[in-house]
């Protein structure tokens, strides 16, 4: 606990996997490549939906429609993972409160050992035979289940006949995951546990969606529910949930997600820095679009609750309905695919709520209708299944950290006891990362000398370095721009630089070196690189939310590590200074920068001399801290299962910054 504390208080303050004596920069360098990340993800999800599009639009049979849903099925199968066996569930009644038209009983039951759920079920008093069940997922809500957005939905289904299982997503409501004095908030909460979960091949998409497969077992397990009837509704978070549920779980008989079904597309090109949880692993590796979550569950009835002025955008929500119902259509069920549309912005107003009613007692036969009906509500109190402090307070109760915890130490003995050779590391790290050596040396631009440049600094000169097509990063050398180009400064000895931020603020404060020449690389992402969008985000990388953890997320999902990349750019930059005579390389880094420079050093194909400007903070002191000072960009996903960087430092000609001459 002394350790954990520790390493907590060092992060929250800033101070981790910075180069020692070092200061982030109070001003950044000029993006003059500002766009290029931006426009390079774009131009990949516009080809991945013409690619989809087109083949939604090829088809014109039953058979190629059931292929399609085939493919869906098995994209989400690919991209979750749960554990391979179910722990007893331990569901327990712990009380019980009664309306007029039905009761709630407040559920305590466990998705894992000893990681429990508080639920809420709302069971008519009025029924004949067995009823149908809808699990509702809250949104993003302080309260979750019981928040006061959301209790309205539970309450009219089960005036309506229907019995609703109302459940805390992690982190929500009572299942709160931090201790109150470190509450970095719902959303930030879960990207902290996303990356973290991440190093270990896991997701806050799989563990979220667990707790709703293991709600679906509970249900099963009362007699007054209808097997063949259950369904699943949220909005925002929980329509995402809901989706992600109904494609998991085929016992779903009809979802109703709200204010989440547009396309990936809409979301990169609006540079919505959506949540961890909405980033399945790999999803679009081999194609595919958010149509897959629901494909996947074709035909089943499914309904599109959206708003007009969404941040999630109605053109994709009209464009994924569109091929949806070519599919449904196919499939012999038009009709149970459709959209109901509200008027307002991101919110489950009464427009979206009534069509969820409608659609439900239309699938489910309730006899009722569409409309709201009136009825005194539950209150938070009321509603709440523990005192407060929620299950934190429960005997043996485990948090997300714990389950992550124990999972490091296992994979930490598991890596002891297969050690991989430097050959075989570089492999299975190559793999991993998702690249290749490259072929060609990279072509670069020359590009003109910035003024004014800080007072007695070197001068420097910048090449664009084109590392791959649409991927542009800079590179700087020593020269005042009178002659221009790599060869006149290169010698057969070099160092290339790898910054914690940019290059240029960095490299003036480098010890002098001599008989060799210093380049640096602002890798994409960092410096030059650095995106000019998602300005209305936290621009510090260790945030929850900026645009380095966007287009982190947007590597999660198109299974191609952000971080992986950048080691591509590293290996680039290395490959044009041995071409160009470097026969002694070295590679230097601070802060973030250590780790490309790690991976590269692992993978370059000649050896290099690896200096590091501090210490490196490993991902399993990352996996402890409260939040992890690693940014989601710097977390190849599974490296856990691989190597941590200190083992990997271990392969490499490593010498630490004060022996370095």
């Amino acid at each position: 606990m002394e350790k954990f504390l520790k390493w907590s208080c060092a992060c929250l303050a800033g101070c981790l996997l910075t180069a020692e004596g070092m200061e982030a920069p109070k001003t950044r360098s000029l993006s003059v490549n500002g766009e290029t990340l931006q426009r390079y993800y774009q131009n990949k999800f516009r080809v991945n939906m013409m690619r989809y599009r087109c083949l939604i639009e090829a088809a014109a049979t039953r058979e190629d429609a059931q292929k399609l849903v085939r493919t869906a099925r098995q994209r989400v199968s690919a991209a979750f993972t749960f554990p391979s066996e179910k722990c007893a569930l331990a569901a327990r009644v712990v009380g019980m409160e009664s309306f007029p038209e039905f009761m709630v009983e407040k559920i305590l039951f466990q998705s894992r050992k000893n990681f429990t759920v508080t639920a809420n079920f709302y069971l008519p008093k009025q029924r004949n035979g067995k009823v149908p069940a809808v699990l509702f997922l809250a949104g993003h809500a302080e309260k979750g289940k019981a928040d006061s957005a959301y209790v309205k939905i539970p309450a009219a289904l089960a005036r309506k006949g229907c019995a609703v299982l109302a459940i805390d997503p992690i982190h929500q409501g009572e299942r709160r995951q931090f201790p109150a004095t470190a509450e970095p908030g719902l959303c930030p909460a879960h990207n902290i546990l996303n990356r973290q979960l991440l190093a270990v091949g896991e997701s806050m998409a799989d563990w979220r969606c667990y707790d709703g497969i293991r709600a679906i077992d509970y249900l099963l397990t009362r007699s007054e529910i209808d097997p063949a009837r259950i369904g699943v509704n949220g909005n925002s978070g929980g329509g995402t949930l809901t989706a992600m549920v109904a494609a998991c779980d085929e016992r779903v008989a009809a979802a109703a997600p709200a204010c989440y079904v547009t396309t990936f597309l809409h979301n990169v090109e609006n540079e919505l820095p959506a949540d961890g949880e909405q980033m399945p692993r790999g999803f679009l590796a081999d194609g595919g679009e958010m149509a897959d979550l629901v494909l996947a569950q074709a035909p089943r009835p499914f309904r599109i609750l959206s708003q007009n002025g969404d941040f999630f955008d109605a053109r994709g929500t009209d464009e994924t309905y569109s091929l949806l119902k070519k599919i449904y259509t196919l499939l012999g069920a038009p009709e149970n695919i459709s959209i109901v549309r509200g008027s307002g912005g991101h919110g489950y107003s009464e427009e979206l709520r009534c069509g969820a009613y409608d659609f439900f007692n239309t699938v489910f036969q309730l006899g009722s209708d569409g409309k709201e009906p009136a009825g005194v509500l539950p209150t938070y109190e009321q509603l709440r299944c523990l005192p407060e402090g929620g299950v934190s307070q429960l005997s043996g109760e485990k948090n997300v950290r714990d389950f992550l915890a124990e999972r490091m130490e296992e994979l930490r003995k598991e890596r002891a006891d297969r050690p991989k050779s430097h050959a075989e590391m570089r492999e299975a790290l190559a793999r991993l990362l998702k690249l290749t050596t490259p072929e060609k040396v990279p072509h670069y631009r020359i590009l003109r000398p910035y003024f004014p440049k800080p007072e007695g600094s070197t001068p420097l000169m910048r090449f664009a370095l084109e590392t791959e097509p649409g991927m542009s990063v800079t590179l700087f050398a020593p020269g005042d721009g009178g002659t221009f180009g790599i060869p006149v400064v290169m010698k057969s000895k070099a160092e290339l630089y790898l910054p914690h931020l940019a290059c240029r603020e960095e490299m003036p404060q480098l010890p002098e070196i001599f008989e060799t020449v210093r380049f640096g690389l602002d890798y994409r992402g960092i410096g030059e690189t650095e995106p000019n969008g998602c300005d209305q985000w936290n621009r510090e990388f260790a945030a929850e939310y900026n645009y380095d953890y966007h287009y982190a997320s947007l590597g999660v999902l198109l299974g191609e590590p952000l971080i992986g990349r950048r080691v591509y750019d590293v290996l680039c930059a290395m490959k044009l200074l041995r071409e160009n005579g470097v026969r002694e390389l070295t590679l230097r880094a601070s802060g973030y920068g250590m780790i490309p420079a790690v991976f590269a050093a692992v993978l370059s194909p000649e050896p290099v001399k690896l200096v590091l400007g501090g210490k490196i903070i490993t991902y399993e002191e990352a996996g402890h801290c409260l939040r992890s000072p690693i940014p989601q960009s710097f977390v190849p996903e599974g490296i856990l299962k691989l190597a941590d960087l200190d083992e990997l430092i271990k392969l490499c000609n490593y010498f630490k910054e004060e022996n370095h001459e």
